[in-house]
């Protein structure tokens, strides 16, 4: 089945977790269009500018972005066995560069990542671009206030403020500086933000708060070390807890892989951690979004997805009028947090997904490694039905493998709008649905049949999924 390949712009302010989520978009870009590698600054991390008197701020530099794709580089001939669009090292290095570093929120002056974010947005391409913040959205800023800078004033104004807000979506990690605020919200109100205010469960705190039972397990070193950390140069640079990575300019307290002491709890997260243990992924939920496993969320930010769910939130912090959405909330049992579970209900899928492609590294025959299933349906994805109507709906799923797949079905409740229990009786690839006679017209009703190689004697899995969405009619 052809899936959507997002195009998408990384930046990043150089921490152990944006290092994390670096590898993870490598191994996923076959799936995304990579665009831009872009190293930024945050309130956490920055450069320094010595003419100005300013000192580094916990900087790690550039030079590890290269780093990652030498490994890369290494993994390639093997990631490309399993799917030829993987791009190749070359291409990659020749869009990484650096942006605005010099200090925490600083957009003055053009540089090589703000010239190559501006570019990508003027880019005869249909698609949305997707600009990540894992850092501060300054370089982003700093692109957009060129264009703001070349056209405002001119009779062009109107039609490349339009354009503009109607190609390019920001999708930022909780608020790493201050750009947004005091410059695009106001500025370009009527581009999409994305804002995940919460990482919980993906980003250095984990526990039954926040993760399933499951989850923690895969968290553990002892799943990490052979499931992901064992399977090549490039899986061996992803940071976990107590592995011997220093981390250039990091402070003692944040040394994660070397600093033994933090280990007991003796750190800002108070938790006890292991050898090898998950330390972050704290960026990732940009990434997660953009991979198209029929789930749907590129269609509308509050459908959900690996990458959380999101809300329009008129009444925020940054500017009312704004296209603003963050993070929702997901329905659950205590102790786990509704605000962590719209990202964390997805984690046991997607890290069995991302171990599984870590073997790709290693692995230079397509028939000794496993691939992801396709999750068919038959008939239209949109369907619209009466009160007390009975909707059948028929699925199954494909394995390039010849893998025995599973079929299993959920009513995301959480993303739909109708009010009333919706009853669904499942049996392998058939599921009825019950519409509720005090159904009101317009509601929705969201469906996912989830599909999975699950159970053909491998430690890991793969999953694909199909939403389909019913209307309900007056």
């Amino acid at each position: 089945m052809w899936k959507y390949r997002a195009r998408a712009i990384f930046t990043n302010d150089a921490e152990c977790d944006d290092m994390n989520s670096f590898l993870h978009l490598l191994l996923y870009a076959n799936d995304i269009d990579i665009e831009g590698l872009v190293l930024s600054s945050s309130i956490f991390h920055y450069e320094g500018d010595p003419e100005a008197g300013i000192e580094p701020q916990r900087w790690a530099g550039g030079s590890w972005m290269w780093d990652y794709l030498d490994a890369y580089d290494e993994a390639w001939g093997q990631l490309v066995v399993h799917d030829m669009n993987y791009p190749s090292a070359d291409y990659l290095r020749s869009v990484t560069c650096i942006g605005n570093v010099k200090t925490v929120g600083c957009m003055d002056e053009d540089t090589e990542g703000s010239e190559l974010i501006r570019k990508a947005i003027f880019r005869d391409d249909p698609r949305e671009l997707y600009l990540l913040a894992g850092g501060g959205t300054n370089t982003i800023a700093r692109a957009l206030k060129r264009i703001e800078e070349d056209y405002r004033g001119t009779d062009q104004w109107e039609e490349v403020y339009r354009q503009v807000c109607e190609k390019a979506v920001i999708f930022m990690i909780i608020t790493q500086d201050d750009t947004y605020r005091d410059y695009i919200a106001g500025t370009w109100p009527d581009l999409r933000m994305l804002h995940c205010t919460s990482i919980l469960g993906i980003g250095f705190l984990f526990d039954e708060t926040c993760c399933l039972p499951k989850t923690l397990e895969m968290y553990q070193g002892s799943w990490l070390k052979p499931h992901l950390l064992d399977k090549g140069a490039l899986p061996a640079l992803y940071h976990t807890w107590l592995d011997g990575h220093v981390y250039p300019g990091e402070e003692d307290r944040s040394q994660f892989g070397s600093n033994a002491e933090l280990a007991t709890g003796n750190w800002w997260g108070k938790q006890p951690r292991n050898r090898y243990d998950m330390i972050s992924e704290g960026d990732s939920p940009s990434i997660l979004y953009l991979i198209d496993k029929g789930l749907r969320s590129l269609e509308d930010p509050s459908y959900g997805g690996w990458g959380g769910r999101f809300v329009r939130k008129p009444d925020n912090e940054f500017n009312p009028a704004a296209d603003y959405w963050c993070s929702a909330a997901d329905a659950c049992e205590p102790p786990m947090k509704p605000e962590a579970f719209q990202l964390t209900r997805w984690i046991d899928d997607w890290m069995m997904d991302f171990a599984s492609r870590a073997s790709w590294c290693e692995t230079p025959r397509f028939s000794d490694a496993n691939h992801p299933p396709i999750a068919s349906v038959a008939g239209k994805l949109d369907r619209a039905a009466a009160p007390g109507e009975v909707v059948e709906l028929l699925a199954w799923g494909s394995d390039p493998d010849g893998d025995e797949v599973s079929l299993s079905w959920m009513r995301y409740a959480d993303a739909d709008s109708c009010a009333a229990e919706v009853e669904l009786v499942a049996d392998g690839g058939t599921c009825t649905v019950h519409v509720p006679a005090d159904a009101r017209p317009g509601d929705t009703i969201h469906v996912i049949c989830r599909v999975t190689d699950e159970g053909n004697g491998r430690d890991e899995y793969m999953v694909d999924y199909a939403r389909v969405i019913i209307t309900v009619k007056a």
